[in-house]
């Protein structure tokens, strides 16, 4: 069982889900010979690298490494775990999901997942048809005032708190027990009762990226200084900060229609709601925390483009530079935003209405060009310190974040600033460059191979030649794998495969061996085979290679023997065994097999 659901199963759910299929639904896949090729969607190039091999069901980065089959595709896509992953691929092809029976942890754990996004979704409507059946409420003057359409309302579904006591009254009608709803983080438990935990409050819900809540944001109306003005959801198993984006799931929908090349990113709820008010609806908000690189890696799943707008205060100017650099980390090509006249694209677009603000987004500002001149503001270029400390931030971003050509236009842009002769800088931006090629790296893991290299890529040759139905004669071989190792672990699984007549190709390896890059059954599945003329006889060499390799142990091991017992006979018996052994290692070594 993987996860508790039946490699059968699996199997059906995998030829269901073509990987070139599932996979061209999330990145551009060009044909090149027996494969399809993208830029890779796990980390930052711009020469494709990413393969997918499509009788073999599996994708393999030789850029970074990652490969997987479809279910594996899917998890690392979606950020979600192996259940969730089996459930969307169910749901694709129109599959049942296979009953956890098997496995009593798991079907806990998918059970109180449910659970909890059944609590979030009734809370959801009840927080929504307050709003709905009290118009006349702060909370709900409160959103009126800020202009907040019923469109809007409807399709982010806000709603309203009334008090503390009516949500869990409502809940527990519905079924649910206080510790899912204090599980779910909608309820809080003082002294003697459960109580709402956004009491009194106007509820934004939080979405994941297929629309269901995962969490809620809460937003006081009093005018209280001791009342906090927002109240979020901790994280649960089911929310995390670092990977959910305010408004990810209607831009996804855009993707998915292929309307959508450019995310713009705000701060706050409000923002991303006025925003699609106005029509400006790839528009995403971080909700006031910082940008994180899993937030990165989800947008760069669906864009290549992003304009920042971030608050125009000091906090804003902050959380701008720190996201430029978490943004470019993962290759998106930035713009940036600041807002001059307003303090957020709220007010912005009360103060001027969507086309300034559309006119706006249209010129908005190279990221690079931004830092260059925004930070050269702290400065004081009259001073050489202050000026070799500008110079040491410009240059490190320059080198950090562009080719060569566009060095040159950047440079040209820091000269006007510093006025210090153009190949000066260059000179500076050369020896930056050196320094930071010149950083050591952690070295690269070591694969453990033993002491013969030959004998290991002999193995992997077979294994492969296995795997990939060149070579069926499994009982031929059966000697060479008796070591404990994965090598050997891999023959044991092919083997049972086979006698039990189950199919087996590269993506069946993925649902029962831990496969890391690099690792040894990592080489089995990427095997570059000699061409089909030469393989009958590659496999006789391969074999050749072991085989050979195998008769020098033992004759090293009957060797050690004698030398190390004082009988007569017993040496002259092992010593003719040794001869025995010299005569097959020169037949095979002279090629006579």
């Amino acid at each position: 069982m993987a996860n508790g659901i039946s490699p059968d199963f699996l199997e059906e759910l995998k030829r269901k889900n073509d990987i070139v299929d599932v996979a061209s639904k999330y990145i551009t896949l060009n044909r090149r010979g027996a494969n399809y090729w993208a830029c890779c969607p796990f980390h930052n190039e711009k020469t494709p690298s990413f393969s997918i091999k499509q009788d073999g069901q599996f994708f393999k980065c030789f850029g970074c490494g990652e490969s997987g089959n479809v279910i594996t595709f899917v998890m690392k896509m979606e950020n979600v775990d192996f259940l969730t992953a089996v459930e969307l691929l169910c749901k694709n092809v129109g599959l049942e999901m296979p009953s956890e029976a098997d496995n009593d942890e798991m079907r806990k754990r998918k059970r109180e997942r449910e659970r909890m996004y059944a609590v979030l979704k009734s809370t959801t409507e009840f927080y929504h048809n307050n709003l709905i059946n009290h118009p006349n409420t702060p909370q709900a003057k409160y959103l009126s005032n800020r202009g907040i359409n019923k469109n809007m309302i409807d399709k982010f579904q806000i709603g309203i708190s009334l008090n503390y006591d009516d949500l869990i009254k409502y809940l527990t009608k519905q079924g649910f027990t206080p510790q899912e709803m204090i599980s779910a983080g909608v309820a809080g438990r003082n002294d003697k009762n459960l109580y709402d935990f956004y009491g009194g409050r106007v509820m934004f819900p939080i979405f994941n990226g297929f629309g269901d809540v995962v969490a809620f944001s809460g937003r006081s109306v009093e005018a209280n200084p001791d009342r906090t003005k927002y109240k979020n959801t901790s994280q649960t198993p089911i929310f995390n900060k670092s990977e959910i984006l305010f408004g990810y799931n209607f831009v996804r929908d855009l993707k998915k229609e292929h309307s959508l090349d450019t995310i713009v990113i705000v701060e706050g709820h409000i923002d991303v709601i006025m925003c699609h008010q106005s029509g400006i609806t790839n528009t995403i908000g971080c909700m006031g925390t910082a940008l994180t690189a899993q937030h990165a890696n989800n947008i760069k799943r669906l864009v290549d483009n992003v304009i920042l707008c971030l608050d125009g205060d000091n906090a804003g100017a902050s959380a701008t530079y720190k996201a430029i650099n978490t943004l470019k980390e993962v290759g998106l090509n930035v713009k940036v935003l600041r807002l001059t006249d307003a303090k957020d694209p709220d007010e912005y677009l009360k103060k001027f209405g969507k086309d300034a603000f559309y006119e706006l987004l249209s010129n908005a500002q190279d990221c690079i060009d931004f830092v260059l001149i925004d930070s050269s503001k702290k400065y004081n270029m009259n001073s050489n310190n202050d000026k070799t400390s500008y110079l040491n931030e410009a240059l490190n971003y320059i080198s950090k974040f562009s080719t060569p050509a566009e060095q040159e236009v950047y440079l040209s842009l820091v000269q006007k600033i510093v006025k210090i002769p153009i190949d000066a800088l260059r000179n500076s931006l050369r020896m930056q460059s050196s320094e930071d090629k010149h950083i050591k790296k952690e070295p690269d893991r070591e694969i453990e191979l033993g002491n013969n290299q030959a004998l290991i890529q002999s193995k992997i040759a077979l294994l492969a030649s296995i795997l990939y139905k060149k070579y069926t004669n499994i009982d031929e071989i059966a000697g060479i794998f008796t070591a404990d190792d994965e090598l050997s672990e891999l023959y044991k699984f092919f083997v049972e495969r086979i006698k039990e007549n189950k199919e087996f190709n590269s993506s069946t390896l993925f649902d029962n061996f831990e496969i890391t890059n690099n690792s040894l059954i990592d080489q089995v599945i990427n095997y570059k085979f000699p061409s089909d003329d030469v393989y009958d006889n590659f496999v006789k060499e391969t074999i050749n290679t072991v085989k050979i390799y195998e008769l020098t142990q033992e004759k090293d091991d009957l060797t050690k023997q004698m030398l190390a017992i004082q009988d007569i006979d017993k040496q002259r018996e092992l010593l003719k065994k040794i001869g025995q052994l010299d005569k097959e290692l020169i037949r095979r070594k002279s090629g006579n097999r």
